[in-house]
């Protein structure tokens, strides 16, 4: 054999080795989160790493009565970390891996805020064009929507009041779905956080376009977000890989999204999904300049005590921060600017997320928990240094 072929079938199995350990290295990271070399500033200019969060949140998880904890940051244009841990299911102690969906709860209501933006670009909606005048035949006319037909204030309602949670409505019906439908408050006057208001937004939506919200969600948010992870309604890949507790009391309603996609609750992701979300909503991506705009503009004044409290408003508890809503999300002012919030909390998990639009760096939260413990202000100070997230106003 020459020098030369030994020296070609040499640097063959260089290169061979070098694939295997490349191929390794590539599928640590994919499984397991643990390659991470990204750090950066909070708020208060401190400086994080990966391994200081994780450390942080695996004390967090043994602390706290929590089976699944998924975490994403993310500074600028970039996640900075990203981090899953816990259990699918405790019965079974199948451990959580990228592939993990969680329960989004109420986070759904932005990423479908986003998606009617995209529409309203595309002319398929008007922001203010009141609903009733959208479709064919008004939506009152649909058995869901028939005890709106009485009352003339159904007229009034348009895609940028219901978005702001300004449309009267109560925040569900009883019973759900197939209960008596009302008017609490003149619509655009009042601020009544509703999940009905988002579900006849949808309705609207999927009558004109004739596609359901989960097609909708899939061709205009999930694929160009690449958020490979995410849906509206359950797919057969999500089977044994669904972090959730369905020993809940809400364990019907969980159920429920495998057969029935509701804008204001069913999004099924995970951290790491949703922060490429976060980062389309922090450049104004795919939209037009000044749609995105409005997705970061008060649009109404919260005055109340509470988020779902209905009394009468006799406070100026949150007047500091000018607590507001626009279409989409929670507005308050802080020391360190302007910043978006939504809570998804309901017994089962918690989940968070909060947007400085000024520092651009933002962080997502989503947990299987049983609520014994609030879990979100310790994150979100310990790994962004926001002390500002209206926590109790959220009753936590």
């Amino acid at each position: 054999m020459s020098s030369s072929t030994g020296t070609a079938k040499l640097s063959f199995h260089v290169v061979s080795l070098f694939a295997l350990l490349m191929f390794n290295l590539n599928t640590l990271a994919e499984n397991r989160h643990l390659v991470q070399t990204d750090s950066w500033k909070t708020l208060t200019g401190e400086t994080k790493g990966p391994s200081q969060a994780t450390s942080f949140l695996r004390d967090i998880m043994n602390k706290s009565r929590i089976t699944a904890l998924s975490v994403a940051v993310i500074q600028d244009t970039r996640v900075v970390f990203q981090e899953i841990m816990g259990v699918v299911d405790p019965k079974t102690q199948k451990p959580v891996d990228t592939q993990t969906v969680l329960r989004a709860a109420s986070l759904s209501k932005p990423v479908f805020a986003y998606l009617v933006m995209k529409m309203i670009d595309e002319g398929v909606i008007s922001l203010d064009q009141p609903l009733f005048q959208s479709l064919e035949h008004p939506f009152v006319d649909f058995p869901q929507y028939s005890s709106l037909k009485g009352d003339q204030r159904y007229k009034l309602l348009t895609a940028r009041i219901l978005l702001s949670h300004a449309g009267g409505f109560p925040n569900w019906r009883r019973p759900r779905r197939t209960g008596r439908l009302d008017i609490k408050f003149n619509p655009g006057q009042t601020f009544s956080y509703s999940g009905e208001g988002y579900y006849l937004l949808q309705f609207v939506l999927e009558k004109k376009t004739g596609k359901n919200l989960s097609q909708l969600a899939k061709e205009k948010v999930f694929k160009p977000l690449d958020m490979t992870h995410s849906s509206f309604l359950w797919e057969s890949r999500f089977e044994g890989n669904f972090a959730v507790d369905l020993r809940t009391i809400l364990a019907s309603l969980i159920r429920r999204t495998k057969t029935e996609a509701n804008s204001a609750a069913s999004l099924l992701t995970n951290a790491s999904d949703y922060a490429k979300f976060l980062l389309a909503v922090l450049n104004g991506r795919d939209l037009k300049p000044e749609t995105a705009s409005i997705l970061r503009k008060p649009q109404l004044r919260v005055t109340g005590k509470a988020l779902h409290n209905l009394e009468k408003p006799d406070t100026t508890l949150n007047e500091d921060v000018q607590l507001s809503w626009t279409p989409g999300w929670g507005w308050f002012r802080s020391l360190v600017g302007e910043a978006l919030f939504h809570v998804g909390m309901e017994e089962g998990c918690e989940n968070y997320a909060v947007l400085f639009l000024e520092r651009k760096i933002g962080i997502v939260i989503q947990s299987v928990s049983d609520l014994s413990r609030r879990i979100s202000p310790m994150i979100v100070k310990e790994l962004i240094g926001d002390i500002y997230s209206p926590f109790s106003w959220m009753r936590y």
